[in-house]
C-alpha cells in the first residue's frame, strides 16, 4: 500500500480541452474491479506526475463554456432528430391557437343562439311543426360531415379545409340572415351546420397534431372555455335579437367570418400529409368512403325524420314512421358490416379505433354528455318562458349560471387532467353531480313558480358538465396512438354531435307526444287547435298563455310542466348510464411525446423560438 508522501510527489496531468474530458469516460468504461478509481471506472491510462498539492482547480475558460455551450446544442439536435416527443411553442404556437379560436366562438354561438329566439323565428315565419327543424338541420348537417372531414384531414391537410369549413359557415349565416320563409333558412342552416361540423373538427385535430396528450389538457380547456363561452352567450344575444330583429341571430356572423379567414391565413402554418403531392387527384378521391358516408348519413336523417314525425303528428304505429325507424336500423347494420369488412379499404371510422375499452367507454360519455349538455340548455329556456312567464331576454340571463358554470370549470377542468390524468374519476363525480340536478328538476317539476331553486339545479348541472367537458377527447385518444388523430377525432366528433342532436330531436318527441295527451285538460278549443300537431314548442312564450283566461293559463302551464318533467327523466336515466360507462373505463397515463406529421411549420429564414418541453 503507498504511503501517504507517495501522493505528494504524485503529478496529476490534466487535460485543458474539455471535448477531452468528455470523452475520456469512453475508454474509462470498464466493470468496476479491486484498484479502480471514481465509482468502478479504471483510468490507468491517465498519466499521473508531481504532487496533489500542486493541483489547483480553476474555473473553465470561456473557450470551455462556450465549446459547453455548443456541446449542448448538438446534443439538443441530436435527440431532437432521433426523438419525436420535444414540443415546440412559440409566438407561431400562440398565433395557430387564436386562429382557431375564433371560429369556435362562432360555431358555439350559431349552435345555441336559438334557443331563446327560435320562438319568435317561427311566429315570425310561420314555421309550424318544422321549427324544430332549424335547431335540428344546424346539428346533423354538422355531425354526417365529421367522419368525411376526418378522412379529408389525412388526404388534404387540416389548413385548407378549416379555411373552406368557415367559408360555408359565413354562406350559410348570410342565407339564414337573408330567409324569407321557413325552407330557404332551413337550407341556411344546413351550409351553416357544414361549416360548423369541420370548425369543430379541424380545430380540435390540430390541437392534437401541435401538442402532446398529456399537455394538451391545458389548452383543450381553453378551447372548451371558448366553446362554453360561445353557448353562453348565444341564448342572451338570442333573447336580445328576437325582441329586436331576429336576423341579427345570423347576420353578425358575417363580419367575424371574413376577419377569422384573414387570421387563419396569416397564422395557421400546420403541415401537410407527405404524400398527398404524389398521388393523383383521382387516387385521392379513391380514398374517400362514400358507400359509408351514405349509409352514415340516410341512417341518420331516417332516424331523426321517424324521431319528429312520431312524437308530432301521427303515432309511432304510423308505417311511414315505422318504416323509416326500420330502415334507419338496417342502414346502420349495413354500414357497421361494411367499415368492417376487407372490401372497404379506406374506412372512415375503422374498426381499430374501437378496438379498447377505454376508448368504446369515452365514447359512450362522450354521447351522453352531449346528449344532456346540448339538450338541457336548448329546453331550458323555453321552460323559463311556458312554465315562468318570462321574456326570451330572461330566459337567457337565468341560464347563465349552468353555463358560465361550464365555462369556468371547462377552462380548469383541462388543467386538472394534465397534472393529475384522473379522467375516469372526473367523468364519474360529474355525471353524478349531472344526476342530482336532474333529480332535483324531476322531483320539484310542480313547484315550478319560483326562478331561484330551478337555478340552483341548473348549476349544479352545469358543475357536473364543466367537469367532463374537456375531458373526453383525451380520454378516446388515451390508448391510441398520434397516426389514429383523425379517425378517432372524427369520431369522436360525429358521435358528440350525435349525442347533441338526438339530445334535441328524442326530447322533443317525448314531449310533443306527451303534450298531446294532455290537451284535452285544455278547456279552450282554440288554444288546443293552436297547441296541436307539435306547435307547443313553438308557442312557449311568456305571451300565449296569457291570451286566455287565468283557469285556461293555468291549464296551459301545468300542461307544458308535466310535458317537460317526461324530459327531466329522460335526461336523469341518461346521467345514471353515464355514471356506469365512466366505471368501465380503464385508467391509464396520458403520453407526453407528440408523432404526427400535421405540426406547425416554420417559416423558411426564421430562426423558431419556441420552448422545448420535456420529454
Amino acid at each position: 500500500m503507498p504511503r501517504p508522501d507517495h501522493f505528494r510527489s504524485m503529478h496529476i496531468d490534466f487535460p485543458h480541452d474539455l471535448n477531452t474530458i468528455l470523452t475520456m469516460p469512453a475508454a474509462c468504461q470498464t466493470p468496476s474491479t479491486p484498484g479502480t478509481l471514481l465509482g468502478g471506472s479504471s483510468c490507468a491510462s491517465t498519466p499521473f506526475h508531481g504532487s496533489f498539492s500542486d493541483l489547483t482547480i480553476k474555473p473553465l475558460s470561456s473557450s470551455s463554456s462556450s465549446t459547453t455551450s455548443s456541446l449542448r446544442k448538438e446534443k439538443a439536435v441530436a435527440a431532437d432528430a432521433s426523438q419525436p416527443n420535444l414540443w415546440a411553442r412559440g409566438v407561431g404556437f400562440w398565433r395557430c391557437f387564436i386562429a382557431l379560436c375564433v371560429p369556435i366562438l362562432l360555431s358555439a354561438f350559431e349552435g345555441s343562439v336559438v334557443s331563446t329566439a327560435l320562438p319568435t323565428i317561427s311566429q315570425k315565419l310561420q314555421l309550424g311543426t318544422s321549427s324544430s327543424w332549424v335547431a335540428t338541420a344546424f346539428l346533423l348537417a354538422s355531425i354526417v360531415c365529421q367522419p368525411l372531414y376526418g378522412q379529408l384531414a389525412d388526404i388534404w391537410g387540416r389548413r385548407h379545409l378549416m379555411m373552406f369549413a368557415v367559408v360555408l359557415f359565413g354562406i350559410g349565416s348570410a342565407i339564414s340572415a337573408a330567409a324569407q320563409n321557413g325552407a330557404t333558412l332551413i337550407v341556411g342552416r344546413i351550409t351553416q351546420g357544414m361549416g360548423s361540423g369541420g370548425i369543430d373538427l379541424f380545430a380540435e385535430l390540430i390541437l392534437c397534431d401541435i401538442i402532446p396528450l398529456k399537455r394538451r389538457g391545458h389548452y383543450v380547456a381553453i378551447k372548451a372555455a371558448v366553446y362554453a363561452l360561445g353557448t353562453t352567450v348565444g341564448p342572451v344575444l338570442g333573447g336580445v335579437f328576437a325582441e329586436k330583429d331576429w336576423r341579427w341571430c345570423f347576420g353578425v356572423n358575417i363580419p367575424i367570418c371574413a376577419m377569422s379567414l384573414v387570421m387563419m391565413w396569416l397564422w395557421l402554418q400546420v403541415g401537410n400529409p407527405k404524400d398527398w403531392e404524389q398521388l393523383g387527384v383521382l387516387q385521392q378521391i379513391g380514398r374517400i368512403d362514400f358507400l359509408g358516408i351514405s349509409l352514415l348519413t340516410s341512417s341518420v336523417v331516417l332516424i331523426l325524420y321517424a324521431l319528429s314525425s312520431g312524437g308530432a303528428g301521427p303515432s309511432w304505429s304510423d308505417p311511414t314512421t315505422t318504416m323509416t325507424t326500420t330502415l334507419s336500423l338496417m342502414g346502420v347494420i349495413t354500414f357497421v358490416f361494411w367499415e368492417r369488412s376487407g372490401w372497404c379499404r379506406y374506412p372512415i371510422m375503422p374498426p381499430h379505433v374501437f378496438s379498447n375499452r377505454t376508448t368504446v367507454a369515452a365514447f359512450v360519455v362522450t354521447s351522453i354528455h352531449g346528449f344532456l349538455t346540448y339538450g338541457f340548455q336548448f329546453y331550458l329556456p323555453p321552460f323559463f318562458q311556458a312554465v315562468l312567464g318570462v321574456t326570451p331576454t330572461q330566459s337567457g340571463i337565468y341560464i347563465l349560471p349552468c353555463t358560465l358554470t361550464i365555462v369556468v370549470l371547462a377552462a380548469v377542468g383541462g388543467p386538472l387532467l394534465a397534472k393529475f390524468g384522473k379522467y375516469q374519476l372526473m367523468h364519474f363525480f360529474g355525471f353524478k353531480l349531472m344526476a342530482l340536478g336532474f333529480m332535483l328538476c324531476t322531483a320539484y317539476s310542480d313547484q315550478s313558480s319560483k326562478i331561484a331553486p330551478w337555478i340552483g339545479y341548473s348549476f349544479l348541472v352545469g358543475i357536473g358538465s364543466g367537469i367532463i367537458v374537456s375531458t373526453t377527447l383525451p380520454t378516446v385518444l388515451a390508448e391510441l396512438t398520434d397516426r389514429e388523430n383523425a379517425a378517432a377525432t372524427g369520431s369522436w366528433a360525429f358521435l358528440r354531435g350525435l349525442g347533441s342532436l338526438l339530445g334535441v330531436a328524442i326530447p322533443n318527441a317525448a314531449f310533443n307526444a306527451r303534450f298531446s295527451d294532455l290537451l284535452r285538460t285544455i278547456d279552450s278549443a282554440d288554444a288546443q287547435s293552436a297547441l296541436a300537431d307539435g306547435q307547443a314548442y313553438q308557442q312557449a312564450s311568456s305571451d300565449f298563455s296569457h291570451e286566455y283566461g287565468h283557469q285556461v293559463h293555468s291549464q296551459i302551464v301545468k300542461a307544458y310542466s308535466t310535458s317537460f318533467r317526461v324530459e327531466w327523466v329522460m335526461f336523469l336515466a341518461l346521467a345514471m348510464i353515464g355514471i356506469v360507462a365512466s366505471m368501465v373505463e380503464r385508467q391509464v397515463e396520458l403520453r407526453r411525446d407528440l408523432d404526427s406529421e400535421y405540426g406547425l411549420k416554420e417559416r423558411p429564414g426564421k430562426e423558431s423560438k419556441s420552448e422545448v418541453s420535456e420529454a
